[in-house]
C-alpha cells in the first residue's frame, strides 16, 4: 500500500545534502524515540511549522557535528503534529516499501538487532514523565500506521529505542504507552491485535518459527542458552542458528516432531 502520511520533505525544510548515499534495507520494526528536549510551553518548535523546520535543521546540524553523514533518524514528529523527513531519501525508500539505512538505534549486547534497517521516529520532547499531547499522539499514530502499511510491518513490531540500545529513550512514559500505540495503529489499519499481542505477551496458541523477529524471540534465545543450546547472537531474529538450537533442544527433550518450530509443547518445556 502507498505511504500516505503528510510529511515535510528534506527539500522543503532546507536540509543540507548528505555526505554520501545510503543503502536500502528491508525494515522489520518501527522504532520510537524522543528528542530529549524541553516540553511545552518551552518546547523548541513552539508547536509551529516554522519551529518544526528550525528543530529539524538544529538536529541535523548536531548530527553532522558528531561526524555523522546526515540526520540519524528517518522522521521527526513535533508537538504541533508536523512530521518531517529526517535522513534524505527516506520518503523515496518507504514509498518502495523499504527503509533507508540510518543511525538511530545501534544494537547493544543482548538487545534487538538491525534497528538501523528500520524507520526511526524522533518525537519532540522528553517523555520520562511527561504525557504526550493529543495532537502529537495523533500524528504519531498516523505516521506509524502509514509505515506499517507501506512497509508490511506488523503493529506488534512498533518498538522503543531502549529495546535496541542501552538508553532511557524514548522515556518511561512513552515506552509504557507502546501497547496503546500498537492498538491504535492496528485499529487505524483495521487489523485485529489482541491485548496479549499489544503487550507482547504470548498466548497458549502462539508458536515461533523461522523468520520471526522481536523481543519474544530474544527471550527464547536467552532461554535456549540457559539450557545449553546456543542460538548464536542474542539478537531477536529467528534465523537458522536459532532453528538449529530449537531442533537440538527438542531432540534432547524428546519432543516430536523435532522441526525447529516453537509450538506449545516446546514452549512449555522451555518455560516460555
Amino acid at each position: 500500500m502507498p505511504f500516505t502520511a503528510k510529511v515535510i520533505s528534506t527539500a522543503e525544510w532546507g536540509a543540507r545534502p548528505p555526505l554520501h548515499l545510503f543503502a536500502l534495507r528491508t525494515p522489520k520494526y518501527v522504532i520510537i524515540h524522543h528528542t530529549d528536549d524541553q516540553n511545552p510551553p518551552n518546547n523548541p518548535s513552539r508547536s509551529t511549522r516554522d519551529g518544526a523546520i528550525k528543530l529539524a535543521q538544529r538536529i541535523q546540524k548536531d548530527h553532522f557535528s558528531r561526524g555523522w553523514s546526515d540526520s540519524g533518524h528517518n522522521f521527526l514528529n513535533t508537538t504541533g503534529g508536523f512530521v518531517l523527513e529526517g535522513r534524505t531519501g527516506t520518503l523515496s525508500a518507504v514509498n518502495q516499501g523499504l527503509c533507508l539505512q540510518s543511525a538511530h538505534a545501534a544494537q547493544d549486547p543482548g538487545l534487538l538487532a538491525n534497528g538501523n534497517d528500520s524507520p526511526g521516529i524522533e518525537n519532540e520532547g522528553n517523555f520520562m514523565n511527561f504525557a504526550m499531547g493529543s495532537v502529537q499522539w495523533a500524528s504519531l499514530v498516523d505516521l506509524c500506521a502509514s509505515l506499517c502499511d507501506a512497509c508490511s510491518i506488523s503493529p506488534n513490531n512498533i518498538r522503543g529505542h531502549r529495546e535496541f540500545s542501552s538508553t532511557l529513550c524514548p522515556g518511561d512514559w512513552l515506552f509504557g504507552q507502546l501497547p496503546r500505540l500498537r492498538q491504535d495503529v492496528a485499529t487505524k489499519l483495521g487489523i485485529a491485535l489482541t491485548a496479549a499481542q499489544a503487550f507482547d505477551k504470548p498466548t497458549a496458541a502462539d508458536s515461533f518459527k523461522l523468520g520471526d523477529v522481536g523481543p519474544m524471540v530474544l527471550v527464547l534465545q536467552r532461554l535456549l542458552l540457559g539450557k545449553g543450546h546456543s542460538a548464536g547472537a542474542l539478537d531477536g531474529i529467528f534465523g537458522e542458528n536459532t532453528k538449529a538450537a530449537i531442533v537440538a533442544f527438542q531432540k534432547a527433550s524428546g519432543i516430536k516432531p523435532a522441526n525447529g518450530v516453537v509450538d506449545p509443547k516446546t514452549r512449555k518445556a522451555l518455560g516460555l
